[in-house]
Parts: structure tokens; C-alpha cells; sequence
């Protein structure tokens, strides 16, 4: 199952919409949170035809044409040409079937308020009568529950597609190949590299870190359009210095550093594959659609059995 198949890419309405599928330790839900879903649900696949939700909750309430409010679970609206068409949305949370009086309620509710289609959506099914009154009456049906141990569903991981990270990481480093201290010339490789960590000594037994020359020589060469080609810097002193050295003492008169400067590509890509689990199912009952539901947003289209 690819993303391509996907009805809705955590298309959220709001925080505030999408907060109760947030859900903590609680192995069910509540009918508010059943609410909260719902509306969720149908804002996010009906986005692409313009459909949007216009309430939903105690709140939400039409006054019919008789004077008398109505509330109303969840009440959306869509634009065609002129016209606007409301939908509205009974939900059920319960463990009983719906029985057919729900259905006639709703027509009644939609009668007087003139709203144009309905739809019920349940956790636990429906009674064969109610199915066949609906249809009669042009109501849809759709239950809507947590996936359990008995769905082909349970637990399912899908996965929804891949992240890649590239990390553009280059180093510029100087290699000195030759140090000239005037009294001596050190280009073994091993030597150059003890004497980048080196204290070099004044007369006056002041210490000073060599270290600051091998940054000065780095600087400079990036400064440089030849840098790529063995360069030597002159670093002139005006005092004599000291280094300390198993074979004796060696004083330097200045210091001259040859190196050029090397460049090195250590980028790489990092992938992670994200998926996400089913938590809940939809069936639509007359439309003969399968969706699922994942607690991060995501609605599958799931293929037909028939």
C-alpha cells in the first residue's frame, strides 16, 4: 500500500479538531472524542471537493423551519454553483445496534431544518430493518470503530514512505609537508605531526603554542587561488625561540611552513521509513467503501473484498 492510496495526508482541520486523537492509556474512547473523529474524518476526505466542516459538538445547532433548534453531531457544507448543500452527521458510540428510529429522527431533523443528505455513523452496526429504512430514505450508513483482534486489520503497519537525510558535510585541512625553522629542516610526516602540538620558548622562558603558526598557514592558503599547489609561508620573527628536542636543544631564527591545502568530501545519506499503524475502521455500508483510520491522521482506502 503505497501513498498514492492514501485519502488524506494528516490533513488536519486544527489542533483543536484533531486533539482528541491524542489518546492516552484508555482502552476506549468517548462519544466526544467519537465526535472529534468523525468530523475529522469527513473534513479531511471531503478537503479536495471543497467540502468543509460548518460544526460540530453541543454546540453545533440548526433552527428547522417549525422555530425548534436541533443539534446536530456534525454538520458539514459543500458549495454547488450557487447552492449550498449541508450534510448532517448522526454518531452513535454505543454497544448496541442502531435501531430504525435514529434514521427517522434524523429525516425528521433534516425535513424541518432542510438539511440535504445525512449520514449515521456507528460503533456497533446496524439492525436489518434500520438498513432497509435508510436506504429507503436515502440516509447513509457507516460504522466506525477500533480495529480488534478479529479484523485482518489488527495491529496492521503500513507504510507511508521514506525520509532521506542528506548531510553535505566537507573538510579543508592543511598538510604541512615542510617545516624550515633556519637551524633545521623537519619533513618527516611523524615529526610534522608532534611538532602541530608543540610549545615552542622564548629567551625569556615565555611559552608560545606552534599551533598559532599552523592556523596562520591554513588561513593564508585559503586566502590563496594557488592554495591547491604546495605554497610555503614565511612567518619572519623578531625574537629568537626554543624547542626542546630528544637530541638537544634547537633554536629557530624563523619559521617557514610548506603544505598545500587538502580537501575531503565525507557526506552521506541517512533514510528512515516511516509507518504507521491501523487503529480504526470504516465501512461504508451503501457505498460498499473500506477505509482505516491511524492515530497520526492517516486514512487508507482499503481494497474491496467483493
Amino acid at each position: 500500500m503505497g501513498v498514492k492510496n492514501l485519502y488524506a495526508i494528516v490533513q488536519i482541520i486544527s489542533s483543536a479538531n484533531y486533539e482528541c486523537l491524542i489518546m492516552t492509556n484508555a482502552n476506549e474512547l468517548n462519544w466526544k472524542e467519537y465526535e472529534a473523529i468523525t468530523q475529522y474524518i469527513y473534513g479531511a476526505l471531503g478537503a479536495g471537493d471543497g467540502v468543509k466542516v460548518k460544526g460540530y459538538g453541543h454546540n453545533c445547532k440548526v433552527k428547522g423551519r417549525s422555530g425548534v433548534e436541533h443539534q446536530i453531531d456534525v454538520l458539514t457544507e459543500q458549495v454547488d454553483g450557487k447552492r449550498i448543500l449541508l450534510t448532517a452527521i448522526e454518531c452513535k458510540y454505543a454497544k448496541k445496534k442502531v435501531t430504525k428510529d435514529v434514521v427517522m429522527k434524523l429525516s425528521k431533523v433534516m425535513e424541518d431544518s432542510q438539511i440535504d443528505c445525512g449520514i449515521i455513523v456507528c460503533k456497533a452496526g446496524f439492525t436489518m430493518d434500520t438498513q432497509t429504512f435508510a436506504e429507503h430514505v436515502g440516509i447513509k450508513l457507516v460504522e466506525l470503530r477500533e480495529a480488534g483482534k478479529s479484523d485482518e486489520e489488527y495491529k496492521k503497519t503500513m507504510e507511508i514512505g521514506t525520509v532521506v537525510f542528506n548531510f553535505d558535510i566537507r573538510h579543508t585541512r592543511p598538510k604541512i609537508t615542510r617545516i624550515d625553522f633556519g637551524t633545521r629542516t623537519i619533513e618527516h610526516r611523524d615529526q610534522i605531526r608532534v611538532m602541530s602540538s608543540i610549545n615552542l620558548r622564548n629567551s625569556h622562558g615565555d611559552w608560545i603554542s606552534f599551533g598559532k603558526f599552523v592556523s596562520a598557514f591554513s588561513k593564508e592558503l585559503q586566502k590563496r587561488e594557488e592554495s591547491t599547489q604546495p605554497t610555503t609561508i614565511d612567518f619572519p620573527l623578531n625574537f629568537k625561540l626554543y624547542c626542546e628536542f630528544p637530541e638537544g636543544r634547537m633554536g629557530a631564527d624563523w619559521i617557514s611552513i610548506t603544505g598545500i591545502l587538502t580537501h575531503s568530501d565525507e557526506s552521506f545519506k541517512k533514510s528512515f521509513r516511516l509507518t504507521d499503524q491501523v487503529w480504526m475502521i470504516m465501512n461504508e455500508l451503501f457505498d460498499q467503501r473500506k477505509l482505516t483510520l491511524s492515530k497520526s491522521g492517516l486514512i487508507w482506502n482499503l481494497p474491496s473484498t467483493s
